[in-house]
């Protein structure tokens, strides 16, 4: 049995860049017998196999080039849609209603993925282009029988590279999930993520400049957000959903937009799932847009009236049209 046979049940984990020779880098696969990944995000799936035993004594390393020939010989489960976000409007649990449906599994801003997004530096656009094919094939492998159906949900900054995912999938329908701007600044401000900390994540990515306050660095990152998925929208049309569309639009307008009629038994299920948090282990899923516009201070909302809400507007008017 050869190299690239005895990935099967494998997961691709991270990635380490060798800037001296780019096609020398390593992949490092983890090993996985679970049949879908249930976590809020695939990272999270990665960190919790990596505390078995097992897994902390055994990995698989291999090129960038064998990666591509397992994909070759096991191509894995097509697309079946993509989720773009703004971050704090419901992407995670349109993703983890989605991965409820029959046949379906959901990879939830998986860090291999992001990491070949972003390698624009390092790889050309081609090699670029293969190597994201192969990424995504190689984690979206069927792990049970009749799994049918593969949702990726990218990071909220992948957005600003959506051609270069539309090359690699011209064929996958996607939708753009967006927020009122208070709401979204509300929360990326209480909890943030690596965007919206200065320094974490390069700020030419976002098209910005240095920007010394933190919170308008925030808005004008989460701006250039709102507008990629408004460019995106008018280059190749995908779904506008807004959060107060949310969770009937996911057996809605997002199914029918991914091609699939869900049957009455899978709506009850979605239906039943939609009442709890999948950040938050499940519990009980508590409205909190009215909370999030009342505690807004005078300042957060200038930020989001300055940087944010003009895409916004545009990005609703898209929608009712």
């Amino acid at each position: 049995m050869d190299e690239v046979t005895m990935l099967d049940g494998w997961l691709p984990g991270r990635i380490f860049w060798d800037d001296a020779d780019v096609e020398a880098s390593v992949v490092e696969w983890i090993w996985c017998d679970a049949p879908r990944f249930t976590e809020a995000f695939l990272d999270d799936t990665f960190t919790g196999l990596m505390r078995h035993p097992a897994n902390t004594l055994f990995r698989r390393r291999t090129t960038l080039a064998e990666l591509e020939t397992w994909v070759g010989r096991s191509p894995g489960v097509p697309p079946t849609g993509f989720i773009f976000h703004v971050s704090r409007c419901g992407s995670t649990l349109l993703a983890h209603l989605l991965g409820r449906l029959d046949g379906a599994l959901v990879l939830s801003e998986p860090g291999p993925v992001d990491s070949l997004i972003r390698a624009g530096e390092r790889l050309g656009r081609e090699r670029q282009v293969a190597l994201l094919r192969a990424m995504v094939g190689a984690l979206g492998q069927a792990r049970a029988p009749g799994q049918s159906r593969l949702f990726v949900k990218f990071d909220a900054w992948n957005t600003l590279q959506h051609d270069l995912i539309r090359e690699a999938f011209p064929e996958t329908p996607w939708v753009f999930l967006y927020r009122d701007p208070v709401e979204v600044l509300v929360s990326a401000l209480g909890q943030r993520g690596v965007h919206t900390v200065p320094g974490l994540l390069p700020a030419s990515l976002f098209g910005i400049d240095a920007e010394p306050d933190a919170d308008a660095y925030a808005a004008r990152v989460l701006g250039a957000i709102y507008a990629a998925g408004l460019e995106a929208h008018g280059r190749a049309p995908g779904l506008l959903v807004d959060y107060g569309e949310l969770p009937g639009a996911t057996w809605g307008e997002v199914a029918a937009h991914f091609g699939i009629t869900p049957t009455p038994d899978e709506i009850a299920r979605l239906t039943a799932a939609s009442g709890r948090n999948p950040k938050q282990g499940d519990q009980p899923f508590t409205a909190d847009a009215e909370a999030k516009r009342q505690s807004a201070p005078e300042g957060l909302r200038a930020l989001a009236e300055r940087w944010m809400q003009p895409a916004y507007e545009r990005l609703e008017d898209a929608r009712s049209n």
